[in-house]
């Protein structure tokens, strides 16, 4: 990884990390007016179980480790697949009475932004790379 791929890399983390905390701003007061404290909580919990693969996709997205492109989208789709739904099972098992709205809503509303914001920028990333 060239130091210029490095700082592309850096600065779609930091876009995508902007963005989710701007979603979970837009979505503070809806989450407390629905369940006060707690409702705040299990979004914040839904926004970094989103935040967490999505860093991890943007900077697989740099390494050249899957040697074809449709590898490495299959094992970032993987990464991030498994990982949001790992979090939605476990949230399942230890808080069997929470509802579409308590959780399961902020996780699918923050996978969805999130998806945007990569897509967006690994489009952007390559539209670059193959001017250049």
């Amino acid at each position: 990884m060239t130091q210029n791929s490095r700082g592309a890399v850096l600065k779609s983390a930091l876009w995508l990390t902007f963005f989710v905390a701007l979603g979970w701003v837009l979505c503070f007061w809806p989450a407390r007016m629905l369940r006060d404290e707690a409702g705040v909580w299990w979004m914040s919990l839904a926004a970094i179980a989103v935040l967490v693969p999505g860093w991890i996709v943007v900077f697989l997205s740099s390494a050249a480790i899957p040697r074809n492109d449709l590898m490495a989208m299959l094992v970032q789709t993987m990464i991030r697949l498994f990982s949001v739904a790992g979090t939605a099972v476990a949230v399942k098992k230890l808080r069997p009475d929470l509802g579409i709205i308590d959780f399961f809503g902020w996780l699918v509303a923050f996978y969805l932004l999130a998806l945007a914001v990569e897509v967006t920028l690994l489009k952007r990333n390559v539209a670059a790379t193959s001017t250049k």
